[in-house]
């Protein structure tokens, strides 16, 4: 997969700056939610291997996997209720708030002149195969490539994780739910290999740090 000359140029510039700026998104997400900001990593992380698996390189594969770790990034402008938040089912006006975390991650990545590759990540990777995704209800071929990765590495490790209101599940049975994901929720040839990738290679072990003990500039 290629890129044009703007788009390299676009990469070169923003890899100037890429750990400073991811740094300071990952420690103020872990500030408001130590979960979210593991598995932001984890999700990285899968995403990395899946797009691997799937046969893409270069500048491709940095963004899908970039744009795994800041799938979540919106969820910084949600409001603190979000975050203490211990039921699964939220209320309607809950639910819309969260449901806008794509928007507002994409809006927070564009002011920082992020590659545009990692914005429709971003942006997309709440979208469903049938169209029942948000934030725009894309369906199939509408939905970027890097997208449908993201979106099957969020979802098994939201399934093999412990959050506050659901207990995690097996790999075996995440592996029976995203087969009756795929080719209505998932595309179906990337969940297959997402689940030969995780059979060869096995789970991310990344764990939640306390919000405290992230260093917040000293790296920088």
């Amino acid at each position: 997969m290629g890129t044009d000359p703007e788009s390299r140029i676009e990469l070169d510039r923003f890899g100037i700056n890429q750990h400073q700026t991811f740094y300071l998104m990952a420690a103020a997400l872990g500030q408001r939610d130590p979960y979210t900001h593991a598995h932001a990593r984890r999700v990285g992380a899968y995403s990395r291997r899946l797009a691997e698996r799937a046969g893409i390189d270069g500048e491709a594969l940095r963004a899908i996997t970039l744009g795994g770790m800041l799938h979540d990034v919106g969820k910084l402008g949600l409001s603190d209720r979000i975050f203490s938040n211990k039921q699964a089912a939220l209320s309607k006006e809950m639910l819309g708030e969260v449901q806008s975390h794509p928007l507002i991650g994409a809006q927070l990545l564009s002011r920082f002149n992020c590659p545009k590759a990692i914005i429709e990540v971003v942006l997309s990777h709440h979208e469903r195969i049938d169209g029942s995704g948000y934030p725009f209800g894309l369906s199939g071929s509408e939905i970027p490539l890097g997208a449908k990765i993201v979106s099957i590495a969020d979802c098994f490790d939201a399934i093999t994780t412990d959050r506050p209101y659901q207990r995690r599940k097996s790999v075996a049975h995440a592996f029976i739910i995203m087969k009756e994901m795929a080719g209505t929720c998932q595309d179906a040839g990337l969940t297959d290999l997402m689940i030969e990738e995780i059979r060869t290679n096995g789970t991310e072990s990344i764990m939640p740090m306390e919000p405290m003990s992230i260093p917040m500039l000293r790296a920088i």
